[in-house]
C-alpha cells in the first residue's frame, strides 16, 4: 500500500500520466477519423431508402461517396508532410481538424449528392494530416517502454469512431448524426491547446530550451530524465545535422537503414490495405446485407466494431510485452484464416449448398477478423512506422508512405465493387487473405523487433551494424 502511494506520487507516474493524457487528446482526431471512414456503412442504406434527402444515388456515386475522403487524403498528404516537417506537429494538428468541421457542415446543410460528395472530399483533406501528426507526436513524446502501448491508442480511437457512427448513424437522421460528429474536431482543438510541441521537432529547429521544457512536461518534471533523453536525441540528430535543412529522397535513400525502413513501410501499407481493412469497415452493413446470416446488418456491424475495440485494448496491454513481430506475424496469419473461411462459406452458398446451419459464421469470422486486424496491421503499422525512421528523414519518408497508404485505400474502396464483380464475394475475401499471408511472411523475414528499444539501437540494426 505504501509502495503504491509512493509510486502514484512519483515523477515517473506523473510523466506517464501526462504522456497517456496527451495520447488520448491527439487521438480524439482518430475517433473523428473512424467516424468519417465508417459513415457510409449505416448511411448508404438510409440514403437508398430515402431519396428525398440527397436524391437518388447510383452505384457509381455511392462508390465515390465512400472513397472520396481517401482521394482527398492522397492529394493533401504532401502538404501535411511539409507542415509537419516545417511548421510542427501542433500546427499540423490544428489544420487537420478544420476540414473535418467544414465537411460536416456541408452534410448538415447540404441538399444534393454534389454537396454531400464535396463535404466528404473536404473531410478527407484532414485525414492525411491527422494520420501523420498523430503517429509522429505520440512516437516522439513517449518513453521507450510505453511507446508501443500509447501508439496503440490510435487503433482504439479509430474503432471507437466506428462504433459511434455504427450506433448513432443507424438510429439518427443524417443531419443529426453530422451534428454529433462535428463535436469531435471541436473538442480536439479545445484540448490540444494545452499540450506542448514535440521535443524532436523543437530540437530539429535548434530550440533546445523549448525542447527541454517539452521533455520536462512529458516526464513529470524529472530534470535528470528529461536532460538524458534530450542528450540522446541530440546525439542521433547530430549525425546528419548538415543535411537536415534540405534533404532529397535521393539523399535519404543513400542510407541503407532508410532504404530498409522505407521498404518496410511500403510493404506493410500494401498488405494493410489489400487485406480488406477499409472495405470491411466502410461497407460493413452493406457486406452483411450481401452475405446474410442470423443477425441484421446493423446488429452485425455493432458486434464487429465492439470486438475491434476489444482488440485495441488487447493490443494496448500486450504490444510492449509480446513485441511487434509476434503480433504482426500471428495476426496477419489468423486474419488470413478468417478470410479463407468466410470465402469458403460464400462459395458454398453461391454454388447452391445449404449453409443455413452456419448462419452465425459470417458475423463470427468477420468479428475475429476485426479483432486480429486491429491488434496487428491497423495498430502496429503506425507504431512500427514511428520507430524505424531517423529523425531528419521522418517528414519526407512518412509523407511518402502515408501518400501511398491513402492511394491504396482509395483504389481498394473505389473499385471494391469491381473486384467483387470479377472474383465474386468469395474471391474478394480470398484475395484479401492472400495479402494477409504475404504480410505475415514479409514481417517474419524482414522486420526487426523494435519493442522497448531506443531509436539509436533500431537504426543501428536497420543499417546492418552491430551494437
Amino acid at each position: 500500500m505504501k509502495y503504491a502511494a509512493t509510486w502514484v506520487c512519483s515523477k515517473k507516474f506523473k510523466g506517464r500520466l501526462r504522456q497517456f493524457t496527451a495520447s488520448l487528446i491527439v487521438n480524439i482526431m482518430n475517433v473523428a477519423h473512424g467516424v468519417v471512414m465508417g459513415w457510409p456503412s449505416p448511411s448508404l442504406p438510409i440514403l437508398r431508402s430515402n431519396k428525398e434527402l440527397f436524391g437518388a444515388l447510383s452505384d457509381d456515386q455511392e462508390s465515390w461517396i465512400g472513397s472520396l475522403p481517401f482521394l482527398a487524403a492522397l492529394l493533401s498528404s504532401p502538404f501535411f508532410s511539409y507542415v509537419n516537417q516545417n511548421m510542427g506537429r501542433k500546427t499540423a494538428g490544428y489544420i487537420s481538424a478544420v476540414p473535418n468541421i467544414i465537411g460536416w457542415l456541408l452534410v448538415i446543410f447540404g441538399n444534393s449528392a454534389t454537396l454531400l460528395s464535396i463535404g466528404r472530399f473536404i473531410m478527407g483533406l484532414g485525414l492525411s494530416g491527422m494520420n501523420i501528426f498523430i503517429t509522429l507526436y505520440i512516437g516522439e513524446v513517449s518513453e521507450d517502454s510505453i511507446r508501443g502501448a500509447l501508439g496503440v491508442l490510435r487503433g482504439l480511437g479509430l474503432d471507437l469512431g466506428f462504433l459511434i457512427i455504427f450506433v448513432v448513424g443507424s438510429y439518427l437522421s443524417i443531419q443529426n448524426t453530422a451534428i454529433i460528429s462535428i463535436s469531435l474536431p471541436v473538442l480536439f482543438i479545445l484540448t490540444y491547446l494545452w499540450l506542448p510541441e514535440s521535443p524532436m521537432y523543437l530540437l530539429g529547429k535548434k530550440d533546445d530550451k523549448k525542447a527541454l521544457e517539452s521533455y520536462l512536461w512529458m516526464r513529470g518534471g524529472d530534470t535528470q530524465v528529461a536532460e538524458e533523453e534530450l542528450s540522446k536525441l541530440s546525439a542521433v540528430m547530430a549525425e546528419n545535422s548538415a543535411k537536415e535543412q534540405k534533404l532529397t529522397m535521393k539523399e535519404l535513400l543513400s542510407v541503407r537503414g532508410t532504404r530498409k525502413a522505407l521498404l518496410i513501410g511500403i510493404v506493410l501499407a500494401v498488405c494493410q490495405q489489400f487485406s480488406g481493412l477499409n472495405p470491411m469497415y466502410s461497407y460493413c452493413a452493406v457486406i452483411f446485407e450481401t452475405i446474410g446470416g442470423h443477425f441484421t446488418p446493423e446488429i452485425s456491424s455493432f458486434i464487429v466494431s465492439a470486438v475491434g475495440i476489444l482488440g485495441s485494448f488487447f493490443c494496448f496491454f500486450f504490444s510492449d510485452k509480446l513485441g511487434r513481430r509476434v503480433l504482426l506475424i500471428s495476426t496477419y496469419s489468423l486474419q488470413g484464416i478468417c478470410l479463407c473461411i468466410l470465402g469458403a462459406y460464400m462459395y458454398m452458398r453461391d454454388i447452391g449448398m445449404d449453409v443455413s446451419e452456419f448462419g452465425v459464421l459470417p458475423v463470427v469470422t468477420i468479428s475475429f477478423y476485426s479483432f486480429f486486424v486491429v491488434v496487428g496491421p491497423c495498430n502496429m503499422y503506425y507504431v512500427v512506422l514511428s520507430e524505424i525512421f531517423r529523425p531528419e528523414a521522418r517528414g519526407i519518408t512518412m509523407g511518402f508512405t502515408n501518400t501511398l497508404l491513402w492511394f491504396l485505400a482509395f483504389i481498394i474502396l473505389k473499385f471494391y465493387s469491381t473486384l467483387v464483380s470479377l472474383l465474386g464475394v468469395h474471391g474478394s475475401f480470398w484475395f484479401f487473405a492472400a495479402f494477409s499471408f504475404i504480410g505475415a511472411l514479409f514481417v517474419f523475414i524482414v522486420l526487426p523487433e523494435t519493442k522497448n528499444r531506443s531509436l539509436e539501437s533500431i537504426l543501428i540494426e536497420l543499417n546492418g551494424l552491430k551494437e
